[in-house]
């Protein structure tokens, strides 16, 4: 059973948001004062999973709208413009600003909210005299807590420029900070995770102590992931002697492995079980629900695109289009008409469903009710109720259901952060910039490519480091579609510039995505640059 450590006392003690403009409130209303919290073990427990909650923080842009990434990108586009999908139609569509909402707001104010909770049980922590936390468990809580700034600050690294560098609780005369520089950040996230992977029980993700929790494996894979950003330079190219780096570190983690099934990651009754998650955002109903089936089903935030579709090959390896098992299409149908089975427009998409991947059929939906008995869950049912403006809908973070989604659907699903999976295809990355083709790069890219498409599709040997770069990309997109990660890969390889900007969908035209070299980085929110008084300046792409 899921393990989420006295959460409602959580809630309680931290139910208010602290920003970097209120680091001072250590009392929020209607919680335990400081001068009754702090005094036993479990205080610290719940003060430790309140700093994890701030992943969960609506609209969750650390974990429920993760997918929404993807709609910055050539995966996805979102037909909703609200802050709840983090305004990433606003963003898609080139209106970003210092003013701009949803991702851009949510994700300063979020990360900076974990962190100054981390600060408080670091410090408190480190004052408590009581016997009933013993050294090794201290050690394990302040691990962690090394490992959550951390990552909340690799958040703030990837998405802006620079940002203020805080390492200990605020005061009345420090509590404006100016921004510190990218290296400055770097390292601190480096020391950080460094310290945390020392520090932190070698145990699985599944044992019961660590479940919900940061392990030295999850460490090593985000910190891996931030590594791998940095060795690329301005122009998209990468540095041989830092990809050595990457794979030195990738090669330490063990103890994993694929699941059978790409889809079993993401369906609730699996989770535990699967071999494959290394960290996840952990959800427990009653209490700890999301609402990502009404989102992504019900009223398809991310429509997927034409592109992604056709990125997908067909069952023996080659490229739909030029496999002879492609299917033949009337393309004027595929965007028009009904979702249901009797109009023409159903028959020519589910056309382009046969003979592919299977990982496209647990990716992407192609109607407004389609049933996947294939894939280990019998008859299952996604519900897209909303208009699907490019004609597909996304089906890999569904969970398997008979009942249309409404208002009160909820879930209880983990949203998987990092899964072993990725591990592989980092290592495949990494070595094939650092040494070309070798056979630890083909042989991480199988391992993925097998589990989907048999023993018998493997890339075709005498492939040269450019042909296998673009393969490793090509199965990045279509094992990692709506996991949140694209948007960063075009990043640090420099891509949204070709693949992103001038980007439209043949089922809707009009929707003509935007993207120009400063969006490479977001602006800081304008609310905190006005109640900084000139100690925060604004990235100068933006003033």
């Amino acid at each position: 059973m899921k393990k989420i450590i006295n959460i409602l006392l959580v809630c309680a003690l931290w139910g208010s948001t602290v920003s970097c403009s209120d680091f001072l409130q250590k009392d929020p209303p209607g919680s335990p004062s400081q001068a009754i919290f702090w005094q036993k073990k479990s205080d610290f427990d719940s003060a430790l999973a309140g700093c994890y909650s701030v992943m969960q923080k609506w609209p969750g842009e650390m974990s429920q709208i993760i997918a929404c990434f993807d709609n910055l990108t050539d995966n996805s586009i979102c037909q909703h413009n609200e802050e709840t999908y983090g305004s990433s139609q606003t963003i898609a569509l080139g209106d970003l600003t210092a003013n701009t909402g949803g991702f851009v707001r949510y994700m300063y104010e979020h990360c900076y909210t974990g962190i100054a909770r981390v600060h408080l049980v670091m410090e408190k922590l480190d004052g408590y005299k009581g016997s009933d936390i013993s050294a090794d468990e201290k050690k394990f809580m302040l691990a962690q807590c090394k490992a959550l700034r951390g990552y909340f600050y690799s958040w703030l690294y990837q998405c802006y420029r620079e940002v203020p560098l805080v390492t200990e609780s605020l005061t009345m005369e420090n509590m404006y900070r100016p921004k510190a520089t990218r290296p400055e950040i770097y390292a601190q996230i480096m020391k950080d995770f460094d310290e945390a992977i020392a520090e932190l029980p070698d145990k699985p993700y599944s044992d019961e102590e660590t479940t919900g929790r940061f392990t030295p494996g999850a460490v090593k894979a985000l910190k891996a992931r931030l590594m791998l950003a940095e060795a690329y330079n301005d122009n998209g190219q990468a540095d041989p002697a830092k990809m050595k780096d990457v794979v030195s570190l990738l090669e330490t983690i063990s103890g994993y492995s694929l699941a059978p099934w790409m889809r079993d990651n993401f369906i609730a009754a699996s989770q535990l079980a699967s071999p494959e998650i290394i960290f996840s955002v952990r959800y427990l109903a009653p209490n700890i629900t999301h609402s990502m089936d009404l989102y992504y089903g019900a009223w398809t935030t991310c429509g997927v695109t034409r592109s992604l579709i056709d990125e997908f090959e067909c069952i023996d390896g080659e490229k739909w289009g030029v496999s002879p098992l492609t299917e033949t299409v009337d393309e004027a149908l595929i965007y028009n008409g009904k979702y249901d089975k009797d109009d023409p427009s159903f028959t020519e998409r589910e056309k382009l469903f046969k003979n592919r991947d299977p990982r496209l059929q647990a990716t992407v939906n192609h109607s407004g009710c389609a049933i996947f008995p294939d894939d280990g869950y019998e008859n299952e049912i996604v519900y897209l109720s909303n208009q699907l403006q490019t004609g597909f809908g996304m089906t890999k973070l569904l969970q398997p259901t008979k009942i249309q989604p409404d208002y009160s659907t909820v879930s209880d699903a983990d949203v998987v952060i990092v899964r072993y999976a990725e591990v592989l295809l980092m290592l495949a990355e990494a070595e094939n910039e650092a040494n070309g083709p070798t056979a630890k790069a083909y042989n991480a890219v199988n391992a993925v490519r097998q589990r989907s498409l048999g023993n018998t599709i493997e890339l075709p040997a005498g492939l040269t480091q450019a042909e296998m770069r673009e393969r490793i990309r090509h199965e990045w997109r279509v094992e990692f579609a709506f996991e949140g990660m694209r948007y960063f890969q075009l990043k640090r390889w420099k891509l949204m510039d070709s693949l992103v900007n001038g980007a439209t969908d043949p089922g809707l035209p009009t929707y003509k995505k935007v993207f120009q070299p400063a969006f490479y980085y977001w602006p800081l929110p304008q609310g905190e640059i006005d109640k900084a008084g000139g100690v925060l300046v604004q990235d100068p792409n933006y003033k």
